[in-house]
């Protein structure tokens, strides 16, 4: 088996191949992912079709034996029920497919119920605005938890354009944007004292800032930090904003 998908919710891709490793990223219901090692029992180093690498338990994947039909969709929702899934229930991010009526998950058929469909995202703030108040995750690219950078890049891919998962890397992504010149859907960079990228959020161009940090918050972007709304306490110091919509 060289090549599988996974048919649960949200599984954990950890830096190395134990539980009690780092959770790193994760792989999603409906996403394939190419086997790249092999460790001890279980384990196997996957990667994402992105490239993203990790480990993760075999047994969390079915083989993938046949062609695929449908055009690929992400779930939108928080959360939304289908008849088929494992559990009965996919956060948003998870991969699905609809062909001539008929929608699938993997090789397996799976049912919306009313209102689970994916929905068109024009706005990545729009959605993100949905996902408020989802716990803060490290690794966690769905809806039931993200960390920063899965939050922006998922709300990036429902708007149709693909970026590299983590936040130094969405950095080098699109045009840079002055402060004063912010608009709607742009992306804010974040950086610690020796300059690192180390956090990112999504912008409304009206001073606030969306983002994941203990949960997925709405906060202020001022004088080149982020300030809480509770507070006005600076929490993170601006490296630079970037436009991936033009």
């Amino acid at each position: 088996m060289k090549e599988a998908w996974c048919p649960l919710s949200h599984v954990p891709l950890r830096a190395m191949a134990s539980d009690r490793a780092e959770c790193v990223n994760e792989v999603l219901a409906g996403e394939t992912v190419t086997f790249i090692g092999k460790g001890a029992g279980n384990w196997v180093e996957v990667r994402l079709s992105d490239g993203y690498r990790g480990w993760m338990d075999r047994r969390q994947l079915q083989p993938l034996t046949s062609v695929w039909l449908g055009t690929p969709q992400r779930t939108t929702d928080l959360t939304s029920a289908w008849d088929g899934v494992p559990g009965g229930w996919l956060p948003a991010g998870a991969c699905v497919r609809e062909h001539e009526g008929q929608w699938f998950m993997g090789e397996i058929e799976i049912v919306p119920h009313e209102g689970s469909i994916p929905e068109v995202v024009s706005c990545m703030w729009d959605w993100a605005k949905n996902m408020r108040h989802v716990p803060y995750h490290w690794g966690g690219r769905s809806g039931w938890g993200f960390d920063c950078s899965g939050l922006v890049s998922l709300a990036a891919a429902l708007r149709g354009l693909h970026v590299p998962r983590d936040a130094s890397q969405q950095f080098q992504v699109g045009l840079k944007v002055d402060t004063a010149s912010c608009e709607m859907d742009d992306v804010a960079f974040f950086c610690n004292p020796d300059g690192r990228i180390t956090h990112v959020g999504l912008c409304d161009g009206q001073g606030h800032i969306l983002h994941a940090s203990g949960e997925v918050r709405l906060d202020r972007l001022a004088d080149g930090q982020i300030l809480q709304l509770e507070d006005d306490k600076p929490t993170h110091t601006l490296a630079g904003i970037r436009r991936w919509f033009t």
